[in-house]
């Protein structure tokens, strides 16, 4: 799964990806993950394009461009205003459609940590299709990465709500594809096993 290839299932697509592909690569060149081996970020973009694309067959072009840009706005800039210039940017280069579907996906840095975490729970059942699929496919990559190469500073609690909170936010995203919501589970599955963890039931 940690497999960073992006097949391009279509010659008419791949002009498309590849210039996705160096857009992010341009945008997070100077960004690294939080894991223990430090990888160059861009390696985790290509890979929930790859895991949409070679594990669940998604073939849409949007989805699978927007997966690769689906971090460079909200975490590759500082300000409303650079925000503001990179949304026209990515407009005028990929189209209104992708730029939607990145959006989509996108917390909104103004806001506290928590809060972001709240409403990507509150609103996950109101996504688009598309955007249920690429938020699954991006919570795999990181649970894989959390349970592989974890942040060097995260506590077994901190990895315990990383865990929980995913857990929840899918709970809401299920329904578009049933391969990846079946890897989420056993991913996140042996990720609990790995540390010791327990499912925490919320009743109502």
């Amino acid at each position: 799964m940690k497999k960073s290839v992006l097949i391009i299932k279509t010659m008419s697509d791949s002009p498309l990806i590849l210039k996705a592909l160096e857009f992010a690569a341009r945008r997070h060149r100077t960004q690294l993950r939080k894991g223990l081996d430090r990888t160059p970020y861009i390696n985790h973009p290509i890979q929930v394009a790859s895991l949409l694309a070679n594990f669940a067959g998604e073939t849409d072009p949007v989805l699978l461009t927007a997966a690769i840009l689906h971090d460079v706005i909200e975490d590759t800039v500082d300000s409303v205003k650079e925000r503001d210039e990179l949304k026209s940017i990515i407009s005028a280069k990929f189209g209104e459609e992708i730029l939607a579907l990145t959006l989509e996906v996108t917390d909104d840095k103004t806001l506290d940590k928590k809060e972001r975490k709240r409403l990507q729970v509150v609103n996950a059942t109101h996504k688009s299709d598309n955007a249920k699929k690429l938020k699954i496919a991006d919570k795999i990559m990181n649970i894989l990465d959390i349970t592989e190469n974890p942040p060097a500073d995260w506590d077994l609690q901190r990895i315990s709500d990383y865990f929980e909170w995913a857990d929840n936010v899918v709970a809401g995203l299920r329904g578009v594809n049933h391969k990846l919501e079946e890897l989420f589970d056993d991913c996140l599955s042996k990720g609990r096993s790995k540390y010791g963890l327990v499912q925490i039931i919320n009743k109502a």
